[in-house]
């Protein structure tokens, strides 16, 4: 693992956090050695092959390998502070605060003013400052857990004995259950229809042993992959236009969709949904529908 230089926060983060989730059998890579310095880490070779490449390029069971998932994220959130092994994860929250900077960044920032290239009316702006600003505080008021904050299938490497690896875990900080299984469930890599999510969401429940009705459930994930999928779009434009990596704008389109589909379901969203989805569709070159 190499990281810029500037960034020993997250160089800290990574190591920290991997310690960390070792000690709670999480299967994260071990650390070898590690030059702080010059921003790198020889890591433990978990190999290439991403759940991502499995489902869908082999014929392996495609069932039980989201199932597996399920199961280490049960595992990833029933983890507790531990005093032998300081992780900076337990000292971050998903607040309200987190929630409006990540809606500013990347949705106002990336998604609108870069990728659609559009400057919101100020009535435009009211419809989508107090969508977001209801959505942060919703999803704020939630039981924390850990939370790996990018649980999807690119991070997930099935190794030669078929278990998995995790990765990419230095951004975890304390947040609602529903998000990191929102992540999964409408990961912008792997098309998962309706009744394998709400199998795979149920399964979750009974596994981690929530005491909240399932259709409470299920609107958490509901609202959280509302939030996950803008996140991604604007992602994706950060990676395009700052990063140079353009390949990642083939799933804009998918997880704007996705949103906007969503939150046409939330009464306090669907005026913020008709507003993105009149923006896709003018840069689309099209019309609203």
């Amino acid at each position: 693992m190499v990281v810029p230089t500037a960034e020993t926060e997250t160089f800290d983060s990574f190591c920290s956090n991997g310690d960390y989730l070792r000690s709670q059998s999480i299967p994260a890579p071990a650390i070898l050695a590690r030059w702080r310095g010059q921003g790198i880490a020889l890591l433990e070779d978990f190999g290439t092959r991403t759940l991502t490449k499995v489902i869908s390029s082999e014929h392996e069971d495609r069932r039980g390998l989201l199932q597996e998932a399920i199961g280490l994220l049960v595992r990833l959130h029933e983890c507790r502070p531990n005093d032998a092994f300081p992780c900076p994860a337990f000292q971050l929250h998903f607040d309200e605060e987190k929630w409006c900077f990540e809606y500013r960044f990347h949705v106002r920032d990336w998604l609108i003013a870069r990728h659609w290239k559009v400057e919101p009316t100020r009535a435009e702006s009211k419809v989508l400052d107090r969508a977001f600003a209801w959505l942060g505080a919703r999803l704020s008021r939630e039981p924390r857990v850990f939370t790996h904050r990018d649980y999807q299938s690119s991070n997930l490497l099935v190794r030669d004995d078929g278990s998995y690896g995790l990765i990419d875990f230095q951004d975890a900080r304390q947040g609602l259950r529903q998000y990191d299984l929102a992540s999964f469930l409408f990961d912008s890599y792997v098309d998962l229809d309706e009744t394998e999510r709400c199998e795979l969401s149920s399964m979750y429940a009974s596994m981690a042993g929530l005491t909240i009705p399932e259709d409470e459930h299920r609107y958490l994930v509901t609202i959280a992959a509302i939030q996950r999928k803008l996140h991604d779009a604007g992602a994706f434009a950060y990676a395009a236009y700052h990063r140079e990596k353009t390949e990642y704008l083939r799933y804009l389109a998918s997880a704007v969709t996705q949103s906007v589909t969503l939150m046409a379901q939330i009464p306090h969203l669907r005026e913020a949904s008709r507003v993105l989805s009149d923006y896709a569709a003018r840069a689309a070159g099209g019309t609203s529908a």
